[in-house]
């Protein structure tokens, strides 16, 4: 990745400096950004960037795997590379996801520890988010034991840690990579998400601080031709 990934780093910074890379119409790049793309399953952040005095929405952000495009509605001034703009993101919209994202996080770490299910963190949203748990005959007494104890985790603050890890260390522990139905990125080092009694996950979206952040879980299920799909949707009070 050739923008820097300041979000990665720390996941609270609301604002911060980068110089254009690349400017065409409503597509501009960074060589460095607080912006989250989509991807993951997380959606974008948006906020607004700061250009010679002139405000720009910022409504999307992706990333091609070299760079990160913030875009706009409006079309970016000509001859701004290597200008250096500022950027703000709108907490509001990071936070729910990474409040979500946690959330999903607890859901399918208990879902492995109590039940030795795999799962898929699958999609957040603004006010919900989704997370596929592969339990065979899943009823609701198991959602509402997972919900149960995933709001416990909440109560105690428990910290959420970022780590890092070298990719030849991760497998060896295999209870750190059996219990998710995603592939281990082909890196190095890993980055890995670390909540007390709960199984690691390598993962490069963005967490709260501590669980107590993430605020009272709701988890609620579906029925599938009479049966309770494995799919859990997933509010936030």
């Amino acid at each position: 990745m050739i923008t820097e990934e300041i979000f990665l780093k720390d996941s609270y910074l609301k604002e911060c400096d980068g110089k254009v890379l690349m400017c065409e119409f409503t597509d501009l790049t960074v060589d460095k950004t607080i912006f989250f793309p989509t991807m993951l399953g997380q959606q974008n952040d948006k906020g607004e960037i700061v250009i010679d005095g002139k405000t720009f929405g910022i409504v999307d952000v992706w990333t091609d795997g070299d760079y990160i495009h913030l875009i706009s509605l409006d079309t970016y001034p000509e001859n701004i590379v290597g200008k250096t703009i500022s950027q703000k993101l709108d907490w509001d919209v990071r936070n729910i996801h990474m409040r979500f994202r946690t959330a999903m996080f607890i859901i399918s770490g208990l879902a492995y520890k109590f039940y030795n299910a795999k799962s898929r963190i699958s999609q957040t949203y603004d006010d919900r988010a989704w997370v596929d748990i592969y339990i065979d005959d899943i009823n609701e007494d198991i959602v509402n034991k997972i919900a149960e104890e995933a709001n416990k985790i909440v109560k105690q603050n428990v910290p959420v840690k970022i780590e890092y890890m070298g990719s030849n260390n991760f497998p060896r522990e295999k209870q750190r990579m059996s219990y998710s139905t995603g592939q281990l990125p082909d890196d190095e080092e890993l980055r890995v998400i670390n909540i007390s009694g709960l199984p690691l996950q390598s993962d490069y979206g963005l967490y709260v601080a501590n669980t107590g952040e993430v605020g009272e879980i709701e988890v609620k299920s579906s029925m599938v031709k009479g049966k309770v799909d494995k799919r859990l949707t997933i509010t936030l009070k």
